[in-house]
């Protein structure tokens, strides 16, 4: 049993609606919808995660962590004060004033940063991310991550950038902890899984 996912699902950071699909940034539709900033709200449910992703980090060496905005910073605060580690901050794109940083914190050329990402999906946002840690002279270790949706496009993105992602919690995994809660049936299962293994065509469905 994946703990992580059977809390997730609890309380409601996760959602799954096979038959009512969510509308997603990109413009496709989906039938599944994470929302890990629910967990800001409840100590349990986010102290546990974080104990999750600390036990991620163990073996990796790095200067500071890395939080991508948005939703990721929390968890990344979070872990730095438990670790007393710095801890910097990525937006999705530079800023258009003052100095233009897209990593903000007291950084230095050179340095090595884990960074701490709440949900990858398609890894669009990763990569940006990346991209422009690397531009501000950082070196990536690795990226740690609440929920991984497994999409192929996200593993191609994480190889070419040739950084490793860390999952607490895997698509896989919220289909099985689904099964066990008993909050989805077998036919919701195959729904999710044609989404999973083909997002575009599965949306288009909906349109």
């Amino acid at each position: 049993m994946n703990q992580y996912a059977h809390a997730l699902l609890k309380l409601g950071a996760v959602k799954l609606s096979p038959q009512n699909p969510f509308l997603y940034a990109s413009g496709l539709k989906g039938p599944m919808y994470c929302d890990n900033r629910a967990l800001l709200s409840h100590p349990v449910s986010r102290n546990l995660i974080i104990d999750g992703l600390i036990h991620l980090q163990n073996g990796l060496d790095y200067n500071q962590l890395a939080g991508l905005a948005t939703a990721g910073i929390p968890h990344a605060a979070m872990m730095a004060d438990r670790l007393k580690k710095p801890m910097c901050y990525v937006r999705s794109k530079p800023k258009e004033h003052g100095r233009g940083n897209q990593v903000e914190g007291d950084v230095s050329p050179g340095e090595t940063v884990l960074m701490i990402e709440d949900l990858v999906n398609q890894g669009s946002s990763l990569r940006d991310a990346v991209n422009g840690v690397r531009k501000a002279d950082l070196k990536v270790v690795d990226c740690l991550c609440i929920v991984n949706y497994q999409m192929p496009k996200a593993k191609s993105t994480c190889e070419q950038l040739e950084i490793k992602l860390h999952s607490l919690v895997t698509f896989d995994d919220l289909i099985q902890a689904a099964l066990e809660l008993n909050v989805v049936t077998n036919a919701d299962i195959l729904t999710l899984k044609n989404w999973h293994n083909d997002p575009e065509a599965w949306s288009k469905q909906w349109s």
